[in-house]
C-alpha cells in the first residue's frame, strides 16, 4: 500500500479523428431486408424507364394504368386501393393534386432518379409528410439533385433516342461539400407517338396507326442547402410543361380524335432538419401551381369547340417529430400538417372550391428484445367551400395503426399490421360537369397484413432473399373511375363496399463468379381477389373490381461480365374487366411483354464514366392494352447515353 504506481492514458486534449464515408450499396432490385421494397441507382440505370411508372410497376402488388406509351397518363393502384389513397412523395415533400387526386406518373422522368421505395405497412420514414405517413400507401422518390454528398463538383447527363421519333435529354450539376449544396437540372422529352397498332374488333382484326398522340415536356429546376452539425436546410424550385395529344380509345374505326392537353407545373419548396438526441424534427413547406387547358376543336356547341382552363394550387406545411428517450427501447414521434387548395375554371358554371385539409399524427414504438411493437393514431379533417354552389360536407376521421414484428437477427423476420385509411373524393370527383358525383362519400379503407421474410442463404458469392405478404382489405364507400369517351371525361361512382383478398411473394438472387462474371434474378408474383361487396342484388355482387388484374409478376434476369450486361425484363398482367360486371363482353386480354437490353460502362480516369444502353422493348411484338381500347406501342427501340462526372 505504500508503494506508489504510475499508470499512463490518453493525452487530457481533445483529438481530432478522421471521419470515415460509408458507402450503402443495395445492388438488389428488391432489398428483401428492408420492411418495404427498394429499387437501387444502378437497376434504375439498368432499367432505363421512360418514367417513374416503368419502375413502380417493378413493385409487387402494383398495379399501372397506362392509357398510350410514352406521355400518356399513367397512374398506379397499391394491394387493390385506388390511386388516391397513394402518396407520391419526391425528395421528402408531397405532390398533391386536389383537382383529380391522383399524380401522374408518365410526367416524373425517372433520368435523375437515385432511388424508388414503397410502402404500404410498418412506415420508417416518420420525416416524410404527415399526409404520406398515414396514407393507405406511400412511394418515396430521391433525386440526384437534392442529396448532400462531400463530392465536390458532380455532373450526370443522358441523351436517349428511340422509335416514333423519341427524344429525350437530362443534364443535372451539383456542387456540395461539408455545408453546402447548389445544384440545378434540366429535361426534355418529345416523341410522335404514331405507332401501328392491331386490336381484336369482334370476328375483325382493326390495324390502324395511332394518331393525336404526340407529346412534348420540358422541366428544369433548382436546389440550394446548407448543412451544420445538427441542422440541415433545403430550399428549391421545380417547373415542368406539357403539350400533349389524347389519342382517345380505338373504337369504331375512329380516327378523327384532335383533343389536345397542356399542364404547367410550379413547385417551391423548402425543409429544415434539426438532430439533437434525443430530438429529431423535420419542418416542410411548398407551393404547387397546376394549370391544365383542354382544347377540343371539333366539340358540337355553338363555338365550335371546347376550350377550357383549370388552375389548382396548393399551399401546404407541416412539422414532424422524433423523440427517443431511451434510444435502443422507446421511440415518440409525430406531427401536423395542414394544406390548403382551390381550384379556378375558366367555365363560369363550374363550382370554385376551396378546401382546408388538416393531418395529424402520434405514436410510439417500442422494442423488447426481438420484438417491435407499434402503434399510431392519425386524424384528418377536411373544411371545404364552393363559391359557386353547395357546398361538400365537412368531414373528420380518426384512424388507427398498431403492429408487431419478430426478428431473431438471423433469417426469420414477422410482421403483422393493421391500418385504418380515409381519402377524401377529389375535386373533379365531386363538381366536375360532365362526370361529377356530388353524392359521393368518402372512402374508408381497413388494411390486414401479414409479411415474412427470409435470407435463406446470405454469402459473399451467393445471396437469396424471400419476402411475403398476405393481406385483407376492406373498402367502404370505394370510389372508381372509368374512362368514356377519352381520357378527359370519365364517369365517377361509389360502389358502396369492396374486399380484396392478396397474395404476394419476391425472390431475389445473386451469385458471383470467377473472372468478373455475376447473375442476379429478380422475380416477384402477386395475387389479387378484389371484389363488390355492395349487395347480394346486384348483378356485380362478387364480381372483380374494373382493371384490378388477378395476377401480376415480373421475372428479371441480369447477367455481368466485368462491366457489360445483358438484361432480360419479363412483365405480366393477367386478364382483367373493363366494367365491374364481370362477363365476356368485358375482358381485357392478358399479356406478356418481354424487353430485352446491352449495356457496357466505360470509365475514363476515374472521375468520368459513360454508359452505352441498347433497349429492345416488347420484343415480341405483342399487341396489348392496359385500359380497354387504349392501345400500347409494339416492339420498339431506344438507344440510350449517359454520361457521369464524379
Amino acid at each position: 500500500m505504500l508503494i506508489s504506481c504510475s499508470s499512463y492514458g490518453q493525452l487530457d486534449s481533445i483529438q481530432l479523428i478522421p471521419e470515415v464515408d460509408i458507402l450503402d450499396t443495395r445492388n438488389s432490385l428488391f432489398w428483401s431486408l428492408r420492411d418495404w421494397d427498394y429499387i437501387s441507382t444502378e437497376k434504375i440505370q439498368e432499367l432505363q424507364p421512360l418514367d417513374a411508372a416503368d419502375i413502380i410497376q417493378k413493385f409487387a402488388g402494383t398495379s399501372i394504368k397506362s392509357y398510350g406509351g410514352l406521355g400518356g397518363l399513367k397512374t398506379v393502384s397499391v394491394h387493390g386501393l385506388g390511386t388516391n389513397h397513394s402518396a407520391i412523395v419526391v425528395d421528402g415533400q408531397s405532390l398533391v393534386n386536389s383537382q383529380s387526386g391522383q399524380v401522374n406518373l408518365g410526367q416524373l422522368s425517372g433520368d435523375n432518379l437515385t432511388s424508388v421505395e414503397t410502402s404500404s405497412g410498418r412506415q420508417k420514414l416518420h420525416t416524410i409528410p404527415v399526409s404520406a405517413q398515414i396514407a393507405g400507401n406511400s412511394i418515396v422518390l430521391n433525386t440526384f439533385e437534392n442529396s448532400f454528398s462531400k463530392s465536390g463538383f458532380q455532373l450526370r447527363s443522358s441523351f436517349k433516342y428511340g422509335s416514333y421519333n423519341h427524344q429525350s435529354a437530362y443534364v443535372g450539376l451539383k456542387y456540395t461539400n461539408a455545408n453546402w449544396l447548389f445544384s440545378g437540372m434540366g429535361t426534355f422529352r418529345r416523341a410522335d407517338g404514331n405507332y401501328d397498332y392491331s386490336v381484336q374488333n369482334g370476328f375483325q382484326t382493326l390495324e390502324g396507326k395511332r394518331h393525336n398522340n404526340d407529346f412534348l415536356n420540358y422541366s428544369f429546376g433548382g436546389t440550394i442547402g446548407r448543412q451544420g452539425e445538427r441542422t440541415r436546410f433545403r430550399a428549391g424550385y421545380r417547373q415542368s410543361e406539357t403539350d400533349q395529344g389524347l389519342p382517345g380509345a380505338v373504337l369504331l374505326y375512329n380516327q378523327t380524335q384532335n383533343e389536345r392537353l397542356r399542364t404547367g407545373n410550379k413547385t417551391a419548396f423548402a425543409d429544415f432538419y434539426y438532430r439533437n438526441d434525443p430530438w429529431i424534427i423535420r419542418a416542410y413547406a411548398n407551393g404547387r401551381h397546376n394549370n391544365v387547358r383542354y382544347a377540343d376543336p371539333d366539340y358540337l356547341n355553338a363555338a365550335g369547340e371546347l376550350i377550357v382552363d383549370y388552375l389548382n394550387r396548393s399551399i401546404s406545411g407541416g412539422v414532424v417529430v422524433q423523440f427517443y428517450p431511451m434510444w435502443d427501447k422507446l421511440h415518440f414521434y409525430g406531427g401536423v400538417e395542414q394544406v390548403v387548395s382551390d381550384l379556378h375554371v375558366s367555365d363560369t358554371t363550374f363550382a370554385l372550391p376551396v378546401r382546408f385539409h388538416n393531418y395529424g399524427i402520434l405514436g410510439v414504438e417500442y422494442f423488447v428484445k426481438k420484438f417491435i411493437l407499434k402503434a399510431h393514431i392519425s386524424e384528418q379533417y377536411v373544411s371545404e367551400r364552393n363559391n359557386n354552389g353547395v357546398n361538400a360536407q365537412d368531414r373528420f376521421r380518426i384512424n388507427p395503426y398498431a403492429s408487431i414484428e419478430y426478428d431473431d437477427d438471423r433469417k426469420w423476420k414477422h410482421m403483422l399490421w393493421y391500418r385504418n385509411s380515409f381519402r377524401m373524393p377529389s375535386f373533379n370527383e365531386l363538381y366536375y360537369n360532365n362526370i361529377g358525383n356530388n353524392n359521393l362519400v368518402p372512402e374508408d379503407a381497413h388494411q390486414l397484413n401479414y409479411g415474412l421474410v427470409l435470407t435463406a442463404y446470405n454469402r459473399t458469392k451467393f445471396n437469396a432473399r424471400l419476402r411475403s405478404n398476405v393481406y385483407i382489405n376492406f373498402i367502404e364507400n370505394k370510389i372508381i373511375a372509368i374512362p368514356t369517351k377519352n381520357l378527359f371525361v370519365w364517369s365517377m361512382q361509389n360502389i358502396g363496399k369492396a374486399r380484396v383478398y392478396g397474395f404476394e411473394t419476391m425472390l431475389n438472387l445473386e451469385a458471383k463468379f470467377n473472372k468478373g462474371w455475376k447473375m442476379s434474378i429478380d422475380a416477384n408474383y402477386s395475387y389479387q381477389r378484389s371484389l363488390d361487396y355492395t349487395g347480394k342484388d346486384s348483378p356485380t355482387y362478387k364480381h372483380q373490381i374494373a382493371y384490378i388484374p388477378l395476377h401480376t409478376a415480373n421475372f428479371d434476369v441480369s447477367v455481368y461480365y466485368k462491366k457489360t450486361g445483358l438484361r432480360i425484363s419479363n412483365y405480366f398482367t393477367s386478364l382483367r374487366y373493363s366494367l365491374n360486371e364481370n362477363v365476356e363482353q368485358n375482358e381485357v386480354e392478358a399479356f406478356l411483354i418481354t424487353d430485352l437490353s446491352i449495356f457496357h460502362r466505360f470509365v475514363v480516369k476515374e472521375k468520368h464514366a459513360i454508359s452505352v444502353q441498347f433497349l429492345v422493348k416488347n420484343v415480341f411484338d405483342q399487341s396489348y392494352a392496359y385500359i380497354r381500347s387504349f392501345v400500347m406501342p409494339g416492339r420498339n427501340y431506344l438507344i440510350s447515353l449517359s454520361y457521369a462526372f464524379n
